[in-house]
């Protein structure tokens, strides 16, 4: 299976995706079958076991494959951008995604087991979480809810009809200024630099990689930098292990796992502090 990264491909072993047959060794192969996930964050592990580190999450709404089920877990992959991985078989519903109606357009919303903020809250639906408005009009002295399909109820106000947009990058990653780091994390519960990359182009109209190195090597082209001079708002800025977004006045906007945070940096006085200069970059430009 050399050359197939097991993030991006469903191949082990015993079984494989049979799109890739011919091209990677399995004991057999199997078409996935069409599911959405059905819980606001799942967590995606390399293995079927809760000890297991975090990937990733997959978000609710999201279009997955399922190749295998065993254990209480499904190995599933993503169809948003490709992550391979085995979440909680409870938070997968196999069945094909119907057509989302809304979108969570706010920085996230509680889904309630009543039309009531009062209500038990049932879970946490991140930024453009695809849900399907099974019924509206629903009023609690005085918000207005929407009963999803999948059942729970979120306020009409977190929804929109389109996906949710920023003017740019820059402005889609101060969304989440403040919100607390989180190793794998896509949403404002908790986000990793690669993550928040992710969510801001995402709000851009744009698809990239989950991971640092899948970005550093797909996103935009490679840009020889020398000094803050020849840097513009948006540039992504990569080390190893760890991308920050440039916000063309001088500062840069991150998630950091040394202060656990989203933060925005001064760049020169970070790189004073943290030891790094411009050769240290690997710098791309969308």
């Amino acid at each position: 299976m050399q050359g197939f990264d097991p993030r991006l491909n469903a191949c082990r072993p015993d079984l494989a995706d049979r799109r890739l047959e011919g091209r990677v060794a399995a004991a057999r192969y199997v078409d996935g079958r069409e599911a959405r996930v059905v819980a606001g964050c799942a967590a995606v592990r390399p293995r079927p076991t809760p000890s297991a580190a975090i990937d990733t999450f997959y978000h609710y709404g999201e279009p997955v494959l399922v190749f295998d089920e065993a254990g209480g877990y499904a190995w599933c992959q993503s169809l948003f951008d490709c992550y391979v991985g085995y979440v909680d078989a409870r938070h997968v519903a196999i069945d094909p995604a119907p057509a989302a109606s809304h979108f969570v357009a706010t920085l996230g919303s509680y889904a309630y087991e009543a039309p009531d903020l009062r209500s038990a809250a049932r879970d946490f639906l991140p930024r453009h979480s695809a849900v399907v408005v099974a019924e509206s009009g629903l009023v609690t002295r005085g918000t207005e809810y929407a009963r999803l399909d999948a059942g729970g109820y979120l306020p009409r106000a977190t929804l929109s009809p389109h996906p949710p947009r920023s003017p740019d990058v820059v402005a889609a990653a101060a969304l989440y200024l403040g919100c607390p780091y989180l190793w794998g994390g896509r949403s404002w519960l908790g986000i990793d630099c690669s993550g928040l990359v992710q969510n801001a182009f995402r709000d851009v109209g744009r698809t990239v990689a989950r991971d640092t190195d899948m970005q550093q090597g797909t996103i935009g082209d490679p840009v020889p930098v020398r000094g803050q001079a020849d840097l513009r708002r948006g540039d992504l800025l990569y080390l190893p292990g760890h991308v920050l977004i440039y916000g063309g006045d001088g500062t840069v906007v991150h998630a950091d796992g040394a202060t656990m945070t989203v933060r925005r940096d001064h760049l020169g006085r970070l790189m004073r502090e943290r030891g790094l200069d411009f050769a240290g970059f690997a710098v791309r430009r969308p």
